[in-house]
C-alpha cells in the first residue's frame, strides 16, 4: 500500500486508521468517569508503577496501542483469568457479574476503552471493587481492555 505523500492527505489518512482499528470518538474521553455518580476520574499510580508510554497515549487520546497486540492480548487474557473470569465467565458474557460484550451492558461507558478502563480502575456497584485500590497497574488494566475486546466478535 502507497501512503498519501501530501500531509493533509496522510492526517486524514491517519485519522482514519484510527477509527477503524479502535473505533475511538472524542466523546469516548468524556469515559473517563467514576460509572457509579459520573464523577472524573483521578488517576493515581500504584507504588513503584511507571507511566508506560501506552498509558500516557491513552489517556490523552482514548486509543488503547494493545489493541491487535498479540503479546498484550496474551497477558491480558491471563490477567483475566486471575482477575474477571469468576465473575464475567471465560467469553465475557456474564455469570455473577455482567456481560462485557455485545449490547445488554449494565455500564454503557463500557462500550469505549477509556469507559471499560474506568470501570476496572475506579470499581463499578456490587462486587466489582477498584483494581487500582487492589494495586494493579494501569498497563494491565489496558492489556484486559484489549483482551476482553476480542471477545466481543
Amino acid at each position: 500500500m502507497q501512503l498519501p505523500s501530501h500531509p493533509c492527505a496522510a492526517a486524514v489518512f491517519a485519522a482514519a486508521l484510527v477509527l477503524c482499528a479502535g473505533a475511538v470518538h472524542a466523546d469516548d474521553l468524556a469515559d473517563f468517569k467514576s460509572p457509579l455518580d459520573g464523577s472524573p476520574i483521578t488517576f493515581k499510580l500504584q507504588s513503584g508503577e511507571v507511566e508506560t508510554p501506552v498509558v500516557v497515549k491513552f489517556k490523552k487520546t482514548g486509543v488503547n496501542d494493545y489493541r491487535g497486540n498479540a503479546e498484550a492480548i496474551k497477558d491480558g487474557k491471563a490477567l483475566y483469568e486471575d482477575n474477571c473470569i469468576i465473575c464475567h465467565g471465560a467469553d465475557g458474557k456474564g455469570k455473577l457479574g455482567p456481560t462485557l460484550v455485545g449490547d445488554k451492558l449494565i455500564y454503557k461507558q463500557a462500550k469505549s476503552d477509556p469507559g471499560m478502563f474506568a470501570i476496572i480502575y475506579g470499581g463499578a456497584s456490587g462486587a466489582m471493587q477498584s483494581f487500582a485500590n487492589r494495586g494493579m497497574k494501569q498497563d494491565d488494566m489496558l492489556k484486559i481492555v484489549a483482551y476482553v475486546r476480542t471477545l466481543d466478535k
